[in-house]
């Protein structure tokens, strides 16, 4: 069984919405949100929807939706609300494989084709994590994590920005943020993941760095810029997504 969640929990601080959720902000005459669960239809048996900030708001926006919500009580970050789907589904006793995982404002851009590359990737080389990468020639502009490979081409380790060292920072090969988890990998980690003595939030890469720590199997599936896009943080990035957006759909 194939599980496909959305994180959507966010307050959306940076784009200053204080009464709905980012995610069901209008995106080229759709909600972010409805794009997202558009994407798993045909491919995901379940659908979960993380939800906590304006919850409400994200609730109305899927009304009809074949989806399910889970609540994350508290805004303890990426890795948290990974957490928060794997004990959920835990408790319904499902006969899970795969675990699909996206950003609800960024979701807009994939395609089925591509995701299900990813699961593939991931089941094929019995990886325990599989996730969508990206070349940008410009990498501190989108300022993404850095995919670090060695001399073989073996993922090391993926670094975020802030903690990238200059030479890192010039690597070119980016973590777009799209991930594949194998189930079992990531029911047995959960409760192991560390939190960040920085913001004191627990984040999803933890369970990639877990993996490479371990010796486990992290696979990366290289993808154009134009099936990935960029995500929406803030006013500027949303219009500059849709844009975008439309400027890639009429690509021949």
């Amino acid at each position: 069984m194939i599980i496909g969640a959305i994180l959507a929990a966010g307050k959306g601080t940076r784009i200053n919405s204080h009464q709905i959720n980012k995610v069901t902000l209008p995106f080229n005459g759709k909600r972010l949100i409805n794009y997202a669960v558009d994407l798993y239809k045909g491919m995901a048996d379940r659908t979960i929807v993380v939800v906590h900030a304006f919850a409400d708001s994200v609730k109305e926006a899927l009304r009809g939706e074949s989806v399910e919500f889970v609540d994350q009580s508290a805004p303890l970050g990426t890795g948290h609300a990974l957490k928060v789907v794997i004990d959920y589904l835990e408790k319904q006793r499902l006969p899970v494989t795969q675990v699909l995982v996206g950003y609800g404002d960024h979701m807009m851009f994939y395609t089925r084709a591509i995701v299900r590359q990813l699961l593939r990737a991931q089941a094929n080389q019995q990886a325990v994590v599989s996730l969508i990468s990206v070349k940008h020639p410009d990498p501190d502009q989108l300022a993404w994590g850095r995919v670090v490979r060695d001399g073989s081409g073996k993922i090391v380790k993926i670094v975020e920005q802030k903690d990238a060292t200059p030479e890192e920072r010039k690597i070119e090969e980016l973590n777009a943020g799209f991930y594949c988890f194998d189930y079992q990998y990531a029911r047995q980690t959960k409760d192991q993941i560390k939190k960040s003595p920085v913001t004191g939030e627990y984040y999803i890469n933890e369970f990639i760095d877990m993996a490479i720590n371990s010796g486990k199997k992290i696979v990366a599936l290289p993808v154009d810029f134009r099936f990935v896009g960029i995500g929406v943080n803030t006013t500027a990035q949303l219009q500059t997504s849709q844009a975008l957006y439309t400027q890639i759909k009429h690509m021949p």
